[in-house]
């Protein structure tokens, strides 16, 4: 009883290891995976999206900038998620003749990525795993399709959502009812009519870290109040306030386009009053004082200070994966 026990108990053994050997294979080297096309990220300089619009970027002073169809700084994590896209991996790939093209949607590209001189054009899906079908040269790929929506968004999406220049440093602020500037001393004053803000370091730091929840096109002329904030370098940046409520608008029309912000962070930013409370309803500190006797200059407030990121500005309308996200290209 006990010797056939054993026996069986053997036999067991022996199947477990024939089974591993089987799967393991010795003496086969796994398979490397494939990217979709080399690419150098450092040697990069220029890349171009075609979709419903022809997006351009180009890489200056070691920055990435939209030059096409709009000129504007360029949202960095975005542009490294398109790059990321040539590093995806091909799960199967297979010689493609002219003729064919059709049967893959790729006689009519969905999208097409140039990096350098590679150039990915985008088909349509496998109907049975929805895997992408991507033409690189005169190969046929199979890849996840977990990046497709930032091949699909428009040049708006890819505009960097900084209201100033990366490491700006702020030396004069003109918005409604204040005008103030750094001195020599490093002491901030006002040049303007009396203001009862003392906040000004803070405020200049707000603006350096200031991000739009928005960035679209400017379709009309800009009409409103100027907004303009000096840098210690390059030129003036100047804005018109196009909208003040619900969420104010500023426009850029050197760079026709238009930033939507909002919240409390917007009205410190522009120096404006705080909204009227609701008739019947008690103010924000409790009180059912009158507002116009208040000038009503809000504190510098902990989500002012540090702006938004890029993941949560782009969430808000476009559904990226931002920011990125800072992944995101799995962006998203």
């Amino acid at each position: 009883m006990k010797s056939r026990m054993f026996l069986n108990l053997a036999l067991l053994v022996i199947v477990a290891i024939l089974g591993v050997l089987a799967i393991l294979e010795p003496g086969k080297e796994a398979a490397e995976s494939q990217a979709l096309a080399p690419v150098d990220e450092a040697a990069l300089d220029k890349i171009t999206l075609q979709n419903k619009e022809t997006i351009v970027f180009e890489k200056k002073d070691g920055h990435w900038r939209l030059t096409a169809p709009i000129q504007a700084p360029a949202n960095e994590i975005r542009v490294r998620q398109l790059i990321d896209i040539a590093r995806s991996n091909s799960e199967a790939a297979y010689p493609v003749k002219p003729e064919e093209l059709q049967k893959f949607e790729l006689d009519k590209p969905k999208a097409s990525l140039i990096l350098g001189g590679t150039t990915l054009v985008f088909g349509g899906s496998d109907p049975i795993d929805m895997r992408r079908y991507v033409r690189v040269g005169e190969t046929l790929h199979l890849v996840n399709d977990n990046f497709f929506h930032h091949l699909q968004a428009a040049a708006t999406d890819y505009v960097d959502k900084k209201l100033l220049p990366e490491n700006a440093k702020v030396r004069e602020i003109l918005v409604p009812g204040l005008k103030a500037a750094l001195g020599p001393d490093g002491k901030w004053t006002k040049e303007s009519a009396p203001n009862n803000r003392s906040d000004l370091p803070e405020l200049a730091t707000l603006w350096a870290t200031a991000r739009a929840i928005d960035v679209r096109r400017l379709e009309q002329p800009a009409q409103g109040d100027p907004v303009r904030i000096g840098l210690a370098e390059g030129n003036p940046v100047e804005f018109v306030i196009v909208r003040r409520e619900p969420d104010p608008v500023l426009a850029r029309p050197d760079l026709g386009l238009q930033y939507e912000l909002t919240g409390e962070t917007a009205r410190q930013l522009l120096n404006l009053p705080k909204p009227a409370p609701v008739a019947g309803q008690p103010d924000a500190k409790g009180g059912g004082g009158d507002e116009e006797s208040d000038p009503g200059y809000p504190d510098m407030d902990e989500e002012g200070a540090a702006g938004e990121d890029d993941g949560g500005a782009e969430g808000h309308g476009h559904g990226e994966a931002d920011d990125d996200s800072t992944d995101s290209s799995g962006e998203e």
